[in-house]
């Protein structure tokens, strides 16, 4: 962001689009000590901008220098298909939220895996309903996840691994459930990567002994918009109070809540994921 000020990648990633997108459109991820830089949508013009420039990437204490880059578009993503597809998560999916977590807790083992499937049918259908995608009344899913006890995450979050299957088409290296920006829920497509596939990454096989596994299970995308739209309404009327009180504050504190990159604050999140 330092050395590129004005590429159109900046705002993407900065957090000034933060009214616009609710799902970030570049998500940056490393895996393994390579690093993928994923645009989608509106977003995928300002990766190939930046690939051409950019010869270094500097975090400030060290500085690589690129040898390669490989670039791969995909067309024909988020979109429904007749059969499904699976997907490894390359990073855990931190599905359980503070609120989410309590309610887990309490379910017997078979519940809880009926509840972690839900939780990805809506991480999938809030995907569709960002995008406005034309999809048909319902997804399907199935998660496979090789323990049913949560890992924390940032002391806040219960993260997860393992495989999932949808009859809904998604690239690779981008992120469900919260802390998506954080690089959380990155997942792999296995079937449609064309420079890469898992063993490339290096990263170990989930064996499927010992794994707790859904079954099929169905949402309905009309009911989550429904879902999503009144709680935008509640959102839109938090933002407002907090508005009105900024402006009673001083002009620093001000200032920093403008300043603030939305895309990696706990308010976002729970905007995102809220169940």
């Amino acid at each position: 962001m330092r050395d590129f000020p004005d590429l159109d990648i900046i705002p993407m990633l900065n957090g000034k689009y933060r009214d616009r997108y609710l799902y970030p459109r570049v998500q940056v991820k490393v895996i393994n000590e390579q690093i993928f830089i994923i645009g989608i949508g509106h977003g995928a013009d300002s990766v190939l901008q930046l690939s051409e420039r950019i010869k270094l990437l500097n975090f400030g204490n060290i500085t690589f220098e690129i040898l390669e880059k490989n670039i791969e578009e995909n067309k024909n993503i988020f979109e429904h298909k007749d059969d499904m597809s699976t997907y490894q998560f390359l990073t855990s999916w931190a599905a359980l939220n503070k609120n989410s977590w309590k309610t887990y807790k309490n379910m017997q083992p078979k519940e809880k895996v009926s509840f972690l499937n839900k939780l990805l049918g809506k991480n999938l259908a809030f995907i569709s309903n960002e995008f406005k995608l034309d999809l048909p009344e319902k997804l399907s899913s199935r998660i496979k996840v090789n323990s049913i006890d949560p890992t924390s995450i940032d002391g806040k979050w219960g993260g997860f691994n393992g495989k999932f299957i949808t009859n809904f088409n998604l690239p690779s290296f981008i992120g469900l459930g919260n802390g998506i920006t954080r690089g959380y829920g990155t997942f792999f497509n296995t079937a449609s990567s064309q420079l890469l596939n898992i063993d490339d990454l290096g990263l170990p096989h989930l064996e499927d002994k010992n794994n707790f596994v859904s079954d099929i299970d169905e949402i309905n995308i009309n009911d989550f918009k429904k879902l999503k739209g009144k709680q935008r309404k509640r959102t839109n009327r938090s933002k407002r109070k907090i508005r009105n009180k900024s402006n009673n504050d001083n002009y620093i504190d001000n200032q920093k809540h403008n300043d603030e990159p939305n895309f990696n604050t706990e308010s976002y999140h729970q905007k995102q994921h809220k169940i």
